[in-house]
């Protein structure tokens, strides 16, 4: 049977739900994940798509944070690490190991032997990180590498005092958006009502208890309210504002958003990343799909988040970065492929001085708001990370069954694999889909296995005559599967999140608008929204 996702906005207003979370990204869908698992009725709404926000524009890491250590915060890389292991196992097609370079340098950087230590604290705080774990997922203890082998890793490196490097191993995800996707269909298939472009309006309450969310279908234009005994307002960056029109009054915490950019290239990582310092920051040089993904600025954001954009000068910033920690690049705007903006929501402490935003913590923060003169009822989850969005899930989850005062197990979430998470050992499974779409290319095959899981086999299945102009079969079907089963109503939904080969230019305009012609013939688009469609993700890609 197909793991289908349907949009129903008509369904969050028939029932009365224990819990509505506002927001789709990876809080607010790991939240929905955990709630269903312990038996709540749960509504997931977003004003956009799931993770078309800051869960999408991220360094699509899943670390422990090494450089918190240098700050202290061992409790939040020890949290990291932890929650890093769960990924890699509740999610393993998704989340992989991710070898990385850490050159040293003489006078410019700490000493080698401080790298060690720092590295070596780092493994013993993952301690139990293989156990159980597939073949595949594991991750190496670190090791240290002489100057040739670094730059036989890395050869466009500065070389001037170098002292060699060091290896150690983080995850990656092969794509935050689907990875969000796949916790929201998992938690709608154990009975979560979630829909996208669904925009909270008004947080209502009743007798000094919220009572529910009016809330606009960015679509049809139709209002509807839903009643709920409690809400969470997961919204990221937005946090803040949603908290002020709640409580109509200025919020309890401060939000500093944080403005990080990216860019993606062509490769010249050699499937090693690299992490380097570059004065009071630092520089992630990812391999990607075939691609190198540079990351990332920091900047004080202080306009409209929904605005947020890569400007030319963030751009120069990013290259001169890059440019810096690999002078033989010589890296040039022309040479991006994509690039991308998001804002990191960081909890500030109101009464200290702002100092800029790299320095910030990257833990969360949930506020009650019952417990501080708001609705009963009311809760909001600050900051937090892709990393540990589960334990701030639970968390939330933890204080939502409190405020019910219902019996409920505690949180499932990490022990329970995503309904496209293989269920036998990935190598397995992978052989498993090599065999049975033999006339498809090994490393394309390998790859579908990954970012489908056990969907693959249903996705392929698919073959939609209206879309031969793209003359590839395969992506056909994907997209076919995005819009039947996956609540894909924007253009931007497919290429940009459904698909991730808008991001590393592999779709040409022509393979775009045969998307667009296609979704516009499947809802009902008229010629001028086809057009707004195709010109809206001309301007992403």
């Amino acid at each position: 049977m197909i793991q289908t996702m349907q949009r129903d906005f008509a369904a969050l207003s028939q029932t009365t739900f224990d819990v509505l979370v506002i927001g789709g990204g990876a809080t607010g869908a790991a939240i929905a994940l955990d709630a269903t698992q312990r038996g709540l009725s749960v509504a997931l709404i977003d004003k956009d798509d799931f993770s078309a926000a800051t869960s999408a524009a991220s360094s699509k890491l899943m670390h422990g944070g090494l450089r918190y250590l240098v700050n202290g915060e061992v409790a939040l890389v020890r949290e990291g690490l932890r929650e890093r292991r769960a990924w890699l196992r509740m999610a393993k097609h998704l989340v992989r190991p991710l070898p990385f370079l850490l050159p040293t340098y003489r006078d410019r950087m700490k000493s080698k032997g401080i790298v060690r230590l720092g590295l070596l604290a780092y493994d013993l705080l993952s301690f139990g990180r293989n156990s159980g774990m597939d073949m595949m997922q594991r991750l190496p203890s670190y090791r240290s590498l002489n100057i040739a082998q670094s730059l036989g890793l890395m050869p466009h490196l500065d070389q001037e005092d170098m002292t060699g490097g060091m290896i150690y191993h983080d995850a990656q995800m092969l794509s935050p958006e689907r990875l969000c996707l796949a916790m929201v269909r998992t938690a709608m298939q154990s009975g979560a009502v979630a829909v996208n472009y669904a925009q909270a309006v008004d947080i209502q309450s009743d007798g000094g208890r919220v009572s529910g969310v009016k809330v606009k279908d960015r679509l049809s234009r139709k209002t509807a309210t839903i009643s709920a005994q409690c809400v969470v307002n997961a919204t990221g960056p937005w946090a803040d504002l949603v908290m002020q029109e709640a409580l109509d009054a200025k919020p309890p915490k401060k939000l500093v958003r944080s403005k990080g950019i990216h860019f993606i290239t062509r490769d010249v990582t050699r499937g090693t990343a690299l992490a380097i310092p570059i004065g009071d920051e630092h520089l992630f040089v990812l391999p990607w799909q075939g691609k190198s993904l540079f990351a990332t600025t920091d900047t004080q954001f202080d306009g409209n988040p929904d605005r947020v954009s890569v400007t030319k000068s963030d751009i120069a910033s990013l290259l001169d970065k890059a440019n810096r920690a690999l002078p033989g690049l010589d890296l040039k705007a022309s040479d991006i492929i994509y690039a991308y903006a998001g804002l990191r929501p960081l909890v500030a402490d109101p009464a200290s001085p702002q100092q800029g935003t790299y320095g910030l913590s990257r833990g969360s923060e949930i506020v009650d708001h019952g417990s501080s003169g708001g609705p009963v009822g009311l809760i909001s989850a600050l900051g937090g990370k892709w990393t540990t969005s589960l334990r701030l899930g639970e968390e939330i989850v933890d204080l939502v069954v409190a405020h019910l005062g219902h019996e409920a197990p505690p949180c499932r979430s990490r022990d329970t694999l995503l309904s496209c998470t293989p269920r036998e050992n990935l190598t397995e499974f992978m052989d498993h889909m090599r065999d049975q779409f033999s006339d498809i290319a090994t490393d394309k095959i390998d790859f579908l296995s990954r970012l489908y899981g056990l969907l693959l086999p249903d996705v392929m299945a698919e073959k939609p005559a209206a879309l031969k102009a793209l003359r590839d079969p395969v992506l056909a079907a994907r997209v076919h599967f995005a819009v039947a089963h996956e609540m894909a109503v924007q253009l931007e939904d497919v290429v940009l999140r459904r698909l991730i080969e808008g991001q590393t230019g592999e779709l040409s305009a022509r393979q775009i608008e045969t998307i667009a012609a296609y979704m516009a013939d499947a809802l009902g688009w008229t010629e001028a929204q086809t057009q707004r469609q195709f010109k809206t993700v001309q301007q992403a890609v």
